[in-house]
């Protein structure tokens, strides 16, 4: 394991001792964004590897994009280097971009992103991981491959697994990048060596100066949600612990996404994300979901035809909660300090 170098990712999101949270209230109201991890399809289940992918399924990105279109959402899809060194990839995605029908940011995945100086494996799996300098020389590569193949400059970032730290930040800063949205709330993927994010905040905070942060929503529901982050991490570590309090209607972790999450289920967390105030509700899932095979949550068209319900339902529920979509622009442009 290469440690040398590397910065603390037990510091997240203990990192700073009072968030610094940027004013809301020029986004009228609680609004939602869609992201999007625009990557190779890997077996999830299977050891990292640099070449066991492929990017077959990205044509299957435009049925998703043409439901964004009819409902007025633009996705921000935060691509990786196998999607930015893809000749048709890149001009799909680059087109959307230059149509004004989608923003573009990057995500890093160590594991096939060069160069190729780390150990592969788990640990070094985790972006922040890495020592600083090689952290950098990936995240400029993919950068600059995202800048000449899909002619546009990203604003927002995520890391790959959720993997950023205090390095992190300044190097987006240095690409200029102005979102990072790496904090998954309430996970902690610290027993692998990665980041926890138990109790991070929902709602946007300041990393630095010039780089937002923009959490994955995820919230608690239930009679004990104002114990969630506690009873999930310190208390109820067995995964049968949360099945029972689940169940029994206790405690349940909602994330917004439809990778896992029934819709009855998304309607309540988005919900509870709105009763608690958040801001910005931000979806995510992963671009080989939109055909059948790649992932575990689509392995049938069945599958596929139950996650497109998923979208029409999320976002006919928002039209009626008054919950309007945000672009990337938009959050740069109501939310950053001008310079």
């Amino acid at each position: 394991m290469t440690t040398g170098g590397h910065q603390s990712v037990k510091l997240v999101p203990e990192h700073l001792a009072r968030l610094d949270y940027p004013d809301l209230s020029a986004l009228n109201g609680s609004r939602f964004l869609v992201t999007v991890d625009t990557e190779e399809e890997f077996d999830w289940h299977a050891p990292f590897t640099r070449d066991a992918h492929s990017v077959s399924h990205i044509g299957a990105v435009d049925r998703f994009q043409k439901l964004c279109d009819v409902n007025g959402v633009q996705p921000a899809y935060l691509i990786d280097y196998p999607i930015a060194a893809d000749k048709y990839a890149s001009e799909l995605l680059g087109g959307y971009a230059a149509e004004g029908r989608a923003a573009i940011g990057m995500q890093l995945h160590p594991w096939v992103s060069p160069p190729f100086d780390e150990k592969l494996c788990v640990y070094n799996s985790f972006a922040c991981n890495l020592p600083k300098e090689l952290e950098w020389q990936k995240l400029s590569t993919l950068h600059a491959m995202i800048v000449a193949n899909v002619g546009v400059s990203p604003d927002i970032y995520r890391a790959g697994r959720y993997g950023a730290g205090l390095n992190t930040w300044h190097m987006l800063a240095k690409l200029g990048v102005a979102i990072d949205s790496s904090v998954r709330t309430h996970f902690d993927y610290s027993p692998e060596g990665g980041p926890n994010y138990a109790t991070a905040s929902l709602n946007p905070y300041w990393l630095l100066s010039d780089v937002l942060e923009l959490p994955v929503t995820t919230v608690f529901s239930g009679g004990l949600s104002s114990f969630g982050a506690k009873l999930y991490g310190e208390l109820m570590s067995s995964q049968t612990s949360r099945s029972v309090l689940s169940r029994t209607g206790l405690l349940e972790r909602i994330a917004l996404t439809p990778e896992g999450i029934p819709l009855n289920k998304a309607i309540e967390g988005i919900d509870c994300a709105l009763a608690q105030n958040v801001g910005i509700l931000n979806f995510s899932f992963h671009s080989p979901s939109l055909e059948p095979g790649h992932t575990d949550y689509v392995r049938t068209s069945s599958d596929l035809e139950r996650l497109y319900d998923w979208w029409h339902g999320v976002f006919a529920h928002l039209s009626l909660r008054g919950v309007n979509p945000i672009q990337v622009g938009e959050i740069k442009t109501a939310l950053m300090p001008k310079k």
